[in-house]
C-alpha cells in the first residue's frame, strides 16, 4: 500500500514538473513578408479580447520621411525583434504581437549611418489590447 501512494505521489510530482520546468524561449527575428504602408486591413484584436500590443508610427529625418528604418521590439531581459520597417511613406505598423499578462516592452528604431531620438521608448504592457503609435526622429550619425 505504501509502494502505490510512493508511486502516486511519484507520479504528481513528475507531472507537475514537466508541465512548469519550461525554460522560456528567445524569440527568434521575424522579417515582416509586406511593408506596413503596404497593407489595407488595420488587425483589430480588441474585439475578440486577445491580449496584446501593435506599434505604429513614423520615421522622419529634417521633416521628411525615412524609407527602409528597422523598428526593433523586446519584452522584458529578451533580445529584440524586428517587427516592422518603414515604407516609402516613412510609416510603420507592426503585426500584432500577443501578450498573454503584463509585460515590459522596448521599441527603437535602426538604420546603418543613423541614430534616432527617442533612443528607445521603454514601458509596461497591462494585460489588455493596446495600440501605441511611437514616433522617431532620426539624424545622420557622425564619422
Amino acid at each position: 500500500m505504501n509502494y502505490l501512494r510512493m508511486a502516486v505521489l511519484l507520479m504528481l510530482v513528475l507531472a507537475f514538473s514537466a508541465c512548469s520546468g519550461t525554460a522560456p524561449i528567445a524569440p527568434s527575428p521575424v522579417v515582416p513578408t509586406v511593408l506596413p504602408t503596404e497593407q489595407s486591413v488595420t488587425q483589430d484584436n480588441s474585439a475578440t479580447g486577445e491580449t496584446g500590443l501593435v506599434v505604429q508610427g513614423t520615421v522622419t529625418l529634417d521633416g521628411r520621411s525615412l524609407e527602409g528604418v528597422k523598428i526593433y521590439r523586446s519584452f522584458a531581459s529578451y533580445e529584440g525583434e524586428l517587427v516592422a520597417v518603414t515604407g516609402k511613406d516613412g510609416t510603420y505598423r507592426s503585426e500584432f504581437m500577443f501578450i498573454p499578462g503584463d509585460e515590459m516592452v522596448t521599441v527603437w528604431a535602426e538604420l546603418d549611418g543613423y541614430t534616432f531620438t527617442p533612443e528607445n521608448v521603454y514601458w509596461r504592457h497591462y494585460y489588455g489590447y493596446e495600440e501605441r503609435t511611437l514616433d522617431f526622429t532620426g539624424a545622420k550619425s557622425k564619422p
